[in-house]
Formats: structure tokens, C-alpha cells, sequence
């Protein structure tokens, strides 16, 4: 329920001026949107609230819904349609922008109600149902296209780091309103890779650190004694390539023969966990752990080897 809420206020927030365009807005300001709509029986821990959101933000990325940004900002994705198989297509799924749904209803003669995320098109061609789309913002996308164009992991170029300087130095002051980690590629998992930093001299003495965590969720890059804001997509992908970097690549629980893969400790680079997460299904224990077909196997190992993870 919190994740149609989420995805229905974010696609309300439109750009003054230009009503085809989502506007960002706090995290800050999602949750307190949120809050009143929570009737009072419901739970009233403001803290204990802001966390699930916080994880339910990070759910939706996941999947593509949604995109997170500097200054802990949320906005709603590009709407897109995923197409499953290119051949005889019978249905879409669109992620993203809900601002969509009744023109892409419109455009592909569908006959359903507007409302409907599944798409069931007129023609089951995919040209032709992109070229009805063409020019509407809509994008259409399929599996094999999005493995293809999957990033390499990297870190944050020079050119994407101008205009995000980050003017205060998060470890002048350190202290339990002001947590500040340090990602240190190690032998564990992703969440043990993460060093609370006492001080600024701790971070000194501490061998190169470049990828920095505040609290609060926000993501600094340290570059030339200078601190940038960087979103959390930038240092997902930077945390692979410093895996790759210093030869400690993160291991994943992958049980090939059952197809359960567990990502309940680890984060993925946005483009990737959009492509497993549809290509996979939530197991009933946890929502982090993906039942993966038999056919779909193989294109889930090849996006996790991209990262340079090993498979255990």
C-alpha cells in the first residue's frame, strides 16, 4: 500500500510551467505527504515511519519507479513499458511517471480502464507500437536492450562531480547526530565494507578513501582534499568499481539450481537491479530475495559478473 501511495504522489508533483515534467521534491517532504494520510489508528512513530519510507524509496528505485538524487531528493522515473517478448507482444508493464497511463491507453487503443498498469495493446507488433508512442515521452524497452546497455562500474567523472561541492567538511564534527563511514573494499558483505570514521585524523590515517556516507543516506565523493554530493546510483557504481579495484569482489548467495538469489545486504547500480528485479519474482520471506526463472538465469548471472560479483 505505502508503495502505491509513494508512486501516486510522486507522479502529482509536476513542474510549474511544464506539467509534462515530475518535479523532484525532499524525501523529508515525502514523509510528512505521507504521514497525513495515515489514519490515527496507524502507527505514530515519526522515526520509526521515515525508515520504512526510506526503504520502501530504495524498493522502488529497485525497480525502476523511481529516481533518487542529490540532496536526498526523489523524483518519479521516465515513464517506460517493459516488453518481456518482442515477438507477439500481448501485454506491457509500465514503470515510472503515472501522468502517462491515459494517453498511453489512448495511443494504443487499449479499451481498458485508464488506470491499468498492464497494458494490453491493439497491435501486437512492437514497431508499430512504438511508432504510436513516438514523440509522447513514453519509452519502450526490452529485457535483451536493457541488458545490453547496463553501465560499466565506475566512478563519478570530474565533469558529473562540477556544481555538487559539498562546503562543509562532514568530519570537522563527527558524533552521533553526524555519523560518517568510508567504504573499504574487505573481505564481507557490502554492509560490513562501511567504516564509521571517528575523526578527521582517523580518515587520514586511513589508506586512500574516496567514497564517503553521511548520515542521513546522503553519498560524498573526496577528490583533491574536496568533497562532492553524488547520488546514490553514482556510488553504487563506484562502490563495484572499487571492489574491482582492489581485487576483493563482493560475494553473492546465488543458489543456481533453485534460482534464489539473496540481496538483502546489498545495493545494486540502479540499470541493474531494475533488470533482475524484472526479471525475477520476491520470495515470501523477504522482498531482497529474488526467485529467478530457469530461462532468466543465465541474463542474472551475466548482469551480477558485470559487476565483477562472484556467485556463491
Amino acid at each position: 500500500m505505502l508503495e502505491k501511495h509513494i508512486i501516486s504522489l510522486l507522479s502529482q508533483h509536476r513542474l510549474p510551467g511544464a506539467k509534462h515534467l515530475p518535479q523532484a521534491i525532499a524525501q523529508h517532504q515525502v514523509v510528512r505527504l505521507l504521514k497525513d494520510t495515515l489514519s490515527p489508528n496507524q502507527n505514530n512513530d515519526l522515526l520509526a515511519f521515515a525508515e520504512s519510507v526510506d526503504i520502501e524509496l530504495h524498493n522502488l528505485e529497485a525497480q525502476g519507479e523511481i529516481l533518487l538524487g542529490t540532496g536526498r531528493r526523489v523524483c518519479v522515473a521516465q515513464p517506460t513499458l517493459w516488453v518481456d517478448a518482442e515477438e507477439f507482444i500481448t501485454s506491457l508493464k509500465l514503470i515510472g511517471d503515472r501522468a502517462y497511463l491515459s494517453l498511453i491507453h489512448q495511443l494504443l487503443e487499449t479499451g481498458q480502464d485508464p488506470g491499468e498498469t498492464l497494458v494490453r495493446p491493439r497491435s501486437h507488433s512492437l514497431a508499430r507500437i512504438r511508432d504510436k508512442l513516438k514523440g509522447s515521452g513514453v519509452s519502450c524497452l526490452t529485457i535483451d536492450q536493457s541488458l545490453g546497455n547496463l553501465p560499466q562500474p565506475q566512478v563519478p567523472s570530474s565533469w558529473n562531480l562540477r556544481g555538487q561541492e559539498w562546503l562543509e567538511t562532514p568530519l570537522s564534527q563527527p558524533g552521533e547526530s553526524c555519523k560518517v563511514y568510508g567504504y573499504l573494499p574487505k573481505w564481507g558483505s557490502q554492509r560490513d565494507r562501511w567504516q564509521l570514521i571517528a575523526s578527521q585524523s582517523h580518515f587520514l590515517n586511513l589508506p586512500r578513501l574516496n567514497l564517503l556516507r553521511v548520515s542521513g543516506g546522503v553519498f560524498l565523493w573526496a577528490e583533491q582534499g574536496q568533497f562532492f554530493e553524488i547520488t546514490p546510483d553514482e556510488a553504487y557504481l563506484a562502490m563495484f568499481h572499487l571492489d574491482l579495484q582492489a581485487q576483493e569482489p563482493l560475494r553473492i548467495c546465488w543458489d543456481e539450481q533453485s534460482g534464489l538469489l539473496d540481496l538483502r545486504d546489498t545495493y545494486l547500480p540502479k540499470a541493474f537491479a531494475q533488470l533482475i528485479w524484472r526479471l525475477s519474482n520476491p520470495n515470501s520471506e523477504h522482498n531482497r530475495i529474488r526467485y529467478v526463472d530457469a530461462q532468466n538465469r543465465p541474463r542474472v548471472k551475466a548482469a551480477l559478473e558485470r559487476l565483477g560479483c562472484v556467485l556463491v
